[in-house]
């Protein structure tokens, strides 16, 4: 199924896709610059309201699942908390995604908008940066990386 990734903040989003696989206890932590620079960052407004699943506290226990187990996983679960949002896609037609708070940049949110449920015109796209032409968004992830103990390697 497509989808769409986004988030609250800039730094939300550089935690949930560039630097989503580096565990916090990694004794190094290094990303290569081409991850960056094959990435764009882009602000987007929404052009409708948007229903969004909640994948908070009291959602998940409603579900009999912790936050620990679903948002706080480790990578190798990554293929059980897809299964979980196929469920949400499946169960709830009307969901136009999921909404959490990041687990990588607490306490701002990540979104996942299902591909199927909305469309281009649902979104205007105010501002753009390409990673391979725009040094300030390398700059950006860098500074990110740097609060996080991440370094971008060539």
């Amino acid at each position: 199924m497509p989808s769409l990734y986004a988030s609250a903040t800039l730094r939300a989003a550089i935690h949930e896709t560039i630097f989503h696989d580096i565990p916090a206890n990694a004794r190094t932590k290094t990303v290569r610059l081409n991850e960056v620079q094959s990435r764009t960052h882009s602000e987007l407004l929404t052009n409708r309201d948007l229903r969004l699943v909640e994948l908070r506290n009291v959602t998940l226990g409603k579900w009999g699942i912790s936050r620990r187990d679903l948002i706080s996983s480790s990578p190798s679960a990554y293929g059980e908390t897809v299964l979980w949002a196929e469920a949400v896609h499946h169960d709830i037609p009307d969901a136009d995604g999921l909404v959490w708070t990041s687990n990588q940049c607490d306490p701002d949110d990540a979104c996942l908008f299902f591909g199927d449920r909305v469309r281009e015109s649902d979104f205007t796209a105010v501002r753009s940066r390409d990673g391979a032409t725009v040094k300030s968004f390398v700059k950006d992830a860098r500074d990110e990386g740097r609060r996080r103990g991440i370094t971008l390697t060539i």
